[in-house]
């Protein structure tokens, strides 16, 4: 099956403190923040009009995620499939088109009820230039946003649901222990060249987005930005180091709201006709340490 969706379009996220997603999101890792007249922030890294919408609120956690289909054909020939597995779905109207800056979406949640919205169209885009607070470049193109990973109860299920009906393919698998003791299989899934689009973590959190990953084009601008968050006195879930699967050089600040955030540089890009679908034994070749967040003052 041709794969539906090509890339990790944008993504929403409510978040109860703007102030300090400015500084986390802008000054240390580089985003252009364009605050809009509702309220909500968006988060510019290249020629799309956006790539990570801020909305206020209480939840500190995962909206939407919207996917990039090529054209009206994919788009129906995605909601057929939908459909015809007894997903329900939804056509976005005009005005929530023009929201999200595209020409056409439909709404969808996958099997543990997280939300999702496949688009098209050029309306994405923008003729404004994409400037840097911090003279940042992001990889994104055909490889879009970059990763999403979810916590979720049942990995297969979810797996089957992605490569089945939205036409993932299966890049590889990490039996580990973040964190000892606590035996972990991480399933990866890719939509285009970049090793994974969406990743699926069986881990016990109250959030349902475990992390959002960003790479930029230069090593650089990763040691500047670890420099910045730690100056900032940033938590960092884990420290720098190289993944064993996708070999992404990344660091994981923790986010404004408890989330972390991965910023890398250097990942692998899959070529079909030669993959091949391994399992890994270890998260990182080298680095990445586990830092547990500091615990908040006893009340006196």
């Amino acid at each position: 099956m041709t794969a539906a969706v090509e890339a990790l379009g944008y993504v929403g996220i409510e978040v109860s403190d703007l102030a300090a997603w400015k500084a986390f999101a802008s000054a240390e890792l580089g985003f252009q923040w364009c605050e809009r007249e509702d309220g909500s922030v968006d988060l510019r890294m290249d020629n799309y009009a956006y790539r990570i919408r801020l909305h206020e609120g209480p939840l500190d956690d995962y909206l939407y995620a919207g996917w990039e289909v090529a054209d009206p054909a994919a788009l129906d020939g995605l909601v057929e499939r939908l459909e015809a597995a007894g997903v329900e779905v939804e056509a976005g109207d005009d005005e929530l088109a023009a929201d999200r800056r595209v020409h056409k979406l439909v709404r969808f949640k996958d099997p543990e009820g997280n939300r999702h919205e496949a688009f098209y169209g050029p309306l994405q885009k923008t003729n404004d230039p994409f400037v840097s607070p911090r003279g940042v470049t992001f990889k994104t193109g055909t490889q879009g946003l970059g990763h999403l990973v979810f916590s979720c109860g049942d990995a297969q299920v979810m797996t089957e649901f992605f490569i089945g009906l939205l036409g993932f393919k299966l890049s590889d698998y990490i039996n580990t222990e973040v964190v000892p003791g606590r035996p972990l299989k991480l399933t990866f899934l890719r939509c285009n060249g970049r090793h994974h689009t969406l990743a699926l973590a069986p881990v016990p959190i109250k959030k349902k987005i475990v992390h959002l990953m960003a790479e930029t084009n230069s090593i650089d601008d990763v040691g500047r930005a670890l420099d910045r968050c730690l100056k900032a006195k940033r938590h960092l879930s884990f420290t720098l180091g190289r993944h064993s699967n996708d070999e992404m050089i990344s660091f994981y600040p923790l986010t404004p709201s408890g989330f972390d955030f991965e910023y890398g540089w250097g990942g692998l890009e899959v070529h079909d006709e030669s993959w091949h679908v391994l399992t890994h034994d270890t998260n990182s070749a080298w680095g990445h340490k586990f830092q547990l967040p500091p615990r908040p003052p006893k009340p006196e």
